[in-house]
């Protein structure tokens, strides 16, 4: 009997055992499953708000259509309205982040209105929802010297059709010419690929004008697609802008300021020297500045178009209260057949 008594004992101890496991198991694992974090997915930003709220401005417009994403003004009796289409929206960069491809109609009164333009924005956005860059190709203006259309994106590639506008060739319509081209974003801008393979500027690895630039950025040029370099340098008392481009030919805008308070023309003819010396000395582009340096040291300066072989330039002067500025336009002309916006945009050789 005693022994039967025990064994009863130890089969109901096992008993409770495994169902007291099995209840604390079964906690321990609904705990598990709600403590796990919740992976938050972001939703994308709209970017058309964005940019519609950034057209306002400070501006009161006459209507905002936030569901179709346009505004209008009545701009003083001279009313347009203002859209913003997304074309695509894709990593271009490759950092994790959406970036954007966007087509902005701008219609005025009449087909010549000045408010009545087009233009595609590739929008590179950073961090915390910011554009970084923005990249602008004009596809239509009154005096535009294209018109873009038949545009389609794919794969990677925005393709269009540029047209001689002839309110700019003055050329009846059956004699407009027209070339296909074909944008692409790549290290960090937007390309028109015939500029990659056919302009000799595409060539120029690392393009850099400033040796200690503080600022640079590129770009593409809104009318012949070709890359656009502005570099900015900053010490004591001056600053140098540069903006250089083109296909072939080298187009270059280089400006000094100095912040000073003696406007003489003897403190002006210094700083000019400064500025000259400067450009041979900090610049990529030592030869080219040596040969303007040396005409201005030994003739008069002034604002005429000066040429020295594939060399030409001007300079301009400009004083104002506190400071004294120098502008130097300079280009290169290493291929005489494209000395025109559309012998560039179809890289005429």
């Amino acid at each position: 009997m005693k022994s039967v008594l025990i064994v009863l004992l130890f089969l109901l101890f096992n008993c409770g055992k495994k169902q007291t496991e099995k209840k604390t198991l079964n906690q321990s694992a609904s705990i598990s499953k709600n403590d796990m974090p919740i992976k938050e997915t972001k939703q994308k930003i709209d970017i058309l708000k964005i940019l519609l709220d950034e057209e306002i401005g400070t501006e009161k417009p006459e209507k905002v259509d936030y569901e179709n994403y346009s505004v209008s003004f009545r701009n003083d009796g001279d009313s347009y309205s203002v859209s913003f289409l997304k074309i695509a929206s894709e990593d271009l960069n490759k950092d994790g982040i959406a970036d954007y491809i966007i087509e902005r109609n701008s219609e005025g009164m009449l087909g010549g209105n000045a408010n009545t333009n087009s233009e595609i924005s590739y929008i590179i956005m950073g961090k915390d929802d910011h554009i970084q860059d923005k990249h602008r190709i004009l596809t239509y203006a009154p005096f535009s010297y294209n018109i873009l259309d038949n545009i389609a994106y794919k794969n990677g590639v925005l393709k269009a059709t540029a047209t001689q506008n002839y309110r700019t060739y003055s050329k009846p319509e059956e004699e407009l010419e027209s070339a296909d081209l074909s944008f692409i974003y790549k290290d960090g801008n937007v390309y028109e690929e015939t500029y990659l393979s056919n302009c000799e500027l595409a060539k120029w690895k690392n393009k850099k004008v400033l040796k200690n630039a503080s600022e640079s950025f590129r770009t593409i040029d809104m009318h012949n697609y070709t890359e656009v370099l502005n570099e900015k340098f900053n010490a004591k008392d001056f600053e140098c802008t540069v903006e250089l481009s083109g296909c072939d030919n080298l187009d270059l805008i280089v400006e000094g300021n100095f912040i000073t308070s003696d406007l003489s023309q003897k403190n002006i003819d210094r700083k000019m020297k400064q500025f000259l010396n400067f450009l041979v000395q900090n610049t990529s582009l030592t030869e080219d500045f040596k040969i303007v340096q040396s005409h201005y040291l030994s003739n008069p300066v002034s604002e005429e178009l000066v040429t020295k072989g594939k060399l030409s330039f001007n300079i301009f002067t400009n004083k104002e209260k506190g400071k004294i500025n120098f502008r130097l336009v300079l280009n290169k002309d290493n291929n005489q057949n494209q000395a025109e916006n559309w012998e560039i945009t179809t890289r005429k050789k």
